[in-house]
């Protein structure tokens, strides 16, 4: 049945979380899948996307508007709104099984679409937009600033980043960029011919740490307002002899908030490894933190997606204070805020580097 409704109305459900209609915030978003980017046969569903609702649950979106809102379908109603048959009856499984993941970005997407045999590396919808590369240049920087001195020395003190690095590459003075890089290529012990490629897988590894961070960093606002709210529904003369609302006032602060310190604990972690790597670094040590990294990628994106969800649908619901009674925001809590936390795990760090 659709999201938010009855089965006399397949393709109408509830607004979506943030209605953004651009491709580019598609792609860069934590709960929205555009369904271009997978081997679809069904000529609609190729123009939908696959979103996480405020209940944290795997929806259909077929159209969205400003004035309509969001056409939501789940994925097992489908065959009541298209028609499968033999050539395009692999297209329900392979939506019901990404429909369940949990988090739909470009790099645990990737992931994911890998294991399931689907060819990821010339489908741009599973990068992140050039507007948003450009916006994570801050949080780039940490990652970036080793390498560039390795290239340019350990005075260098200018703002690079990886793209510039490549750009060395097609230089004018062909003698300085080769001087520069071979300064790379020995200490990564490899032939130059190699750097093109280890620039290019650097930069996108961690473009996803950078990523996620960015994420992490705009949730916090939204967490401390959360918990500050929380606080006065507990406080209130009378929800508070409710043991159940109390109980489940306790159980999503706990989830909610232990999951952003982790988050925040293993960013951190990956940021000291790296400065690390680079007193010894070399392509093998690379690879070893390179495949670390990866293998983080689908738990650190779905606790993310997770805990945004749920911070954003309770920041539109209640964006002020004096935004909706205490009764209004318990039974939000209760029908949408604490379903779907059991989906966060603990963030275990095991070192396999």
């Amino acid at each position: 049945m659709p999201a938010g409704q009855d089965a006399e109305d397949p393709t109408f459900g509830e607004v979506p979380l943030a209605l953004d209609l651009s491709e580019d915030s598609a792609k860069d978003s934590l709960h929205i899948l555009p369904l271009s980017s997978v081997p679809l046969v069904t000529r609609g569903l190729q123009d939908a996307r696959l979103i996480k609702n405020s209940r944290f649950e795997g929806v259909v979106e077929l159209f969205t508007d400003e004035q309509a809102g969001s056409g939501q379908v789940f994925p097992a109603d489908l065959p009541r709104v298209f028609h499968f048959d033999q050539e395009n009856r692999g297209d329900l499984p392979l939506i019901k099984n990404l429909a369940t993941l949990p988090s739909y970005d470009v790099y645990s997407m990737r992931v994911e679409l890998r294991r399931l045999g689907i060819d990821v590396e010339d489908v741009d919808d599973l990068r992140l937009s050039e507007d948003k590369v450009r916006a994570l240049d801050p949080h780039m920087s940490a990652f970036t600033r080793p390498l560039v001195r390795a290239v340019f020395g350990p005075e260098e003190d200018k703002q690079r980043s990886v793209k510039d690095l490549v750009g060395l590459f097609a230089a004018p003075e062909a003698k300085e960029a080769r001087e520069n890089l071979s300064k790379l290529a020995g200490q990564l012990r490899m032939d130059i011919t190699g750097i093109p490629k280890f620039l290019e897988d650097y930069g996108d590894v961690y473009l996803s740490l950078a990523y996620y961070q960015a994420c992490l960093d705009a949730s916090r606002p939204k967490l401390e307002r959360f918990l500050k709210a929380l606080a006065a529904l507990k406080a209130d003369r009378k929800l508070s002899k409710e043991r159940g609302l109390m109980a489940a006032c306790s159980q999503v602060e706990t989830k909610i908030a232990t999951t952003v310190s982790e988050l925040g604990d293993i960013l951190t972690m990956f940021r000291d490894r790296t400065t690390d790597m680079w007193d010894d670094m070399s392509q093998e040590s690379f690879q070893r933190m390179e495949n670390l990294i990866v293998d983080y990628q689908n738990k650190i994106g779905g606790a993310l997606c997770v805990t945004t969800v749920k911070l954003s649908a309770w920041e539109e619901q209640f964006p002020r204070p004096d935004i909706g009674g205490p009764m209004r925001r318990a039974d939000f809590l209760m029908s949408t805020m604490r379903p779907g936390l059991e989906r966060l795990e603990p963030i275990q760090y095991h070192d396999k580097a």
